[in-house]
């Protein structure tokens, strides 16, 4: 018995030194002293009401900084957004446009291309020219110089023509002998007719011709109406047309 009270006896004693921590290790102070000895205290968070799973807590997305998380609200407002940039207005453009402006002399084409349209912005111009019947000549072409016309008209006064002079200005008409002029070419055919009647021979109808400009204006409609209504145009007396731009 004396044996067994001494075993226990020094298991009591280590027991105490186990806890006092003589035998080189340090007795637990408290909780906080046993989770300082843990790995990685700073991952683990102490929740009320039960723990989280470690990986749920590894899972958890980072936090957006506060700067960040303000801005997204005035962002969504609109207050930071960037005004859109307003249209910008154009002014109307006028649609091509062509302009005749016709029945002139050579020198009115002249005067209005120089003053009316040259140098305009936007204006293009096309000179052209045709030539017109004004009269019809009944005539008696030259045949030889100025004697032979005179005998030629003395064979025609015994015929009993009587209107009916020898052409004196220098051309290729010189020496011709005119029988009449008319305005239109019917008169002159009747008249030839009559001549014929009397034994006329040679005689015969030459038109009488007029060369007329036009000048083709092409550019922007609202600057052709501003060419014909200007004082140059209007004192031309021309015609105004339309024509393909």
């Amino acid at each position: 018995m004396r044996i067994v009270f001494v075993i226990l006896v020094l298991l009591n004693l280590l027991a105490l030194a186990s806890i006092q921590g003589w035998l080189g290790g340090s007795a637990p102070k408290g909780e906080p002293e046993r989770l300082s000895n843990q790995l990685n205290p700073d991952r683990i968070v102490l929740r009320p009401g039960g723990s989280t799973p470690p990986g749920e807590a590894e899972a958890a997305p980072p936090a957006s900084p506060p700067e960040q998380t303000a801005a997204a609200p005035e962002a969504a407002n609109g207050r930071d957004a960037t005004p859109a940039a307003a249209p910008v207005a154009t002014a109307p453009t006028s649609p091509p446009a062509c302009t005749v402006i016709g029945g002139l002399a050579e020198g009115e084409a002249d005067a209005l291309i120089q003053t009316a349209i040259s140098g305009k912005p936007g204006l293009r111009s096309e000179r052209k020219t045709s030539s017109t019947p004004t009269a019809w000549w009944v005539r008696i072409p030259p045949n030889g110089g100025r004697d032979a016309a005179e005998r030629r008209v003395a064979e025609l006064r015994g015929q009993g023509v009587s209107d009916l002079f020898i052409v004196n200005d220098p051309g290729p008409n010189q020496n011709a002998i005119s029988l009449g002029l008319f305005k239109t070419e019917a008169k002159a055919q009747q008249h030839l007719a009559s001549l014929q009647a009397k034994q006329v021979r040679g005689a015969g109808i030459a038109s009488r011709t007029t060369t007329i400009h036009r000048i083709e204006v092409r550019g922007p409609a609202g600057a052709l109406k501003t060419l014909t209504s200007s004082p140059a145009v209007r004192r031309s007396g021309a015609t105004i047309s339309e024509c393909t731009p």
